[in-house]
């Protein structure tokens, strides 16, 4: 009786297993589903491996189908394929049941060329009747490693791309300048470190551009992925013009001594400070400086600081922002700060905290404060909203109904002519006065 029962379990088994076997269609040319029809690499450095990007395919058809094969159309040894568990460009006889998914990762790895180029391939699925496809775009810089300490004057010549894996260190005797369209990419943990000088010589049309390894669109926004500049305090003269800094942790630290002048920049998506100064003397005109974790600008200690036609806007929403975004501890005798045609607005009640004995003053600024400090305000607009045209999307132009057009004092344009022009190049004096902040209305 035992050993009819087990012959019938077997016989079921084997029963089971021949009709799953056979369960199976070929050649059905059935269509299965994609999750995307584009597999996109931002960007990616010649000669290193990209993040990894993938696909699911899932079978939709109501059948059990056999896959014929799925390969690279063009396998060259740029694009690196994992189907379905197994590192390979091409995969044959895949069996995949009736609503299940398969995965299929792809890592580019683009050859080192003397231009810039855009690779386009296709993952190539065939199940018996006409192909379907999934593109693989990839746009290659070809990168220079830049790593270590300079110690000789230095040129990056215009139009050319870094990638630093260790960070730069900038000897006492040493000057870096950078000239106009560099981009330079560091890792995490790395930036630059500068005892000798550095000068960035961006233009509006070319900006210098120091950001993170990470050029995935997802990772646009992403603060931390580096560290910054940092000005130590054996630094010499240095200067930062037309300058995109974005992500780090701090954009730009200065210590002890320096002369800094910061123009025409954009300071972007810091996890601490956009700008912290001690000690320093420093100028800052044209620049706009949002989206930081604790302060726009930071000032402390002795020194000399000019604030100019600067728009420090910030509604950080990643975790919550402890600090004001101006934040001044000033030495009372030995220091003198002057923010003037600027505009301070953030999603705090008071985006302003100063030592009362400060020597500072706040001229013609639209500034968002609830505290008491009228002795430090000169023609200021308090608490009103300065109607960006989206800072959702970064955008911190004026609009023209904005209380901040025209209220800028026209003194300081005739004093310093840097300040005739805005950020993008307009005059400042075509209307009827000028405007706070880094950008003229023009509308």
């Amino acid at each position: 009786m035992r050993k009819n029962i087990l012959i019938t379990i077997v016989t079921i088994i084997i029963s089971a297993f021949c009709f799953c076997q056979d369960n199976f269609e070929y050649n059905t040319g059935a269509k299965l589903d994609f999750s995307c029809d584009t597999l996109k690499f931002d960007t990616v450095f010649t000669g290193e491996k990209s993040s990894i990007h993938f696909i699911k395919i899932t079978n939709n058809s109501g059948k059990n189908i056999n896959i014929n094969s799925i390969r690279l159309e063009h396998d060259d040894n740029q694009i690196h394929l994992n189907i379905n568990g197994w590192q390979s460009n091409s995969a044959e006889n895949i069996e995949l049941l009736k609503g299940d998914s398969i995965f299929v990762f792809a890592q580019a790895e683009l050859k080192i060329g003397t231009t810039n180029h855009l690779l386009t391939n296709s993952i190539i699925v065939n199940t018996g009747g006409d192909n379907q496809k999934v593109i693989i775009t990839a746009y290659g810089i070809n990168v220079t490693k830049l790593n270590g300490l300079i110690t000789n004057d230095t040129i990056l010549p215009a139009n050319t791309a870094y990638l630093s894996h260790k960070g730069i260190k900038i000897d006492k005797n040493a000057k870096l300048i950078i000239k106009e369209g560099v981009a330079i990419y560091f890792n995490k943990n790395c930036g630059i470190d500068i005892s000798g000088s550095l000068q960035i010589e961006g233009s509006l049309e070319k900006p210098v551009k120091l950001q993170g390894i990470r050029t995935e669109q997802e990772y646009s926004e992403i603060p931390a992925q580096w560290n910054g500049i940092v000005f130590n305090a054996e630094s010499k003269t240095s200067a930062i013009n037309y300058a995109t800094i974005k992500n780090t942790q701090t954009a730009i630290s200065a210590t002890n001594n320096q002369t800094l002048t910061i123009s025409n920049c954009i300071i972007e998506n810091n996890f601490n400070n956009g700008i912290t100064l001690e000690n320093t003397n420093t100028l800052i005109y044209n620049t706009l400086i949002h989206n930081c974790g604790s302060s726009c600008i930071s000032i402390s200690g002795t020194g000399q600081y000019k604030i100019f036609n600067c728009t420090m806007a910030d509604y950080w929403n990643i975790s919550y922002r402890k600090n004001a975004i101006f934040d001044c501890n000033t030495d009372v005798q030995n220091s003198d700060v002057v923010v003037a045609n600027s505009i301070i607005d953030g999603n705090h009640d008071n985006e302003i905290e100063i030592n009362q004995k400060s020597n500072i003053i706040f001229d013609n600024c639209l500034i968002k404060s609830n505290l008491n400090q009228q002795n430090h305000y000169n023609n200021c607009t308090i608490n009103l909203d300065p109607e960006f045209e989206n800072p959702a999307s970064a955008n911190y132009i004026l609009m023209p109904s904005s209380p901040a057009k025209d209220i800028a004092n026209y003194g300081y344009i005739m004093l310093y002519d840097y300040l005739a022009t805005d950020y993008y190049g307009n005059s400042r004096t075509n209307d009827k006065n000028p405007d706070a902040g880094f950008a003229e209305c023009i509308k």
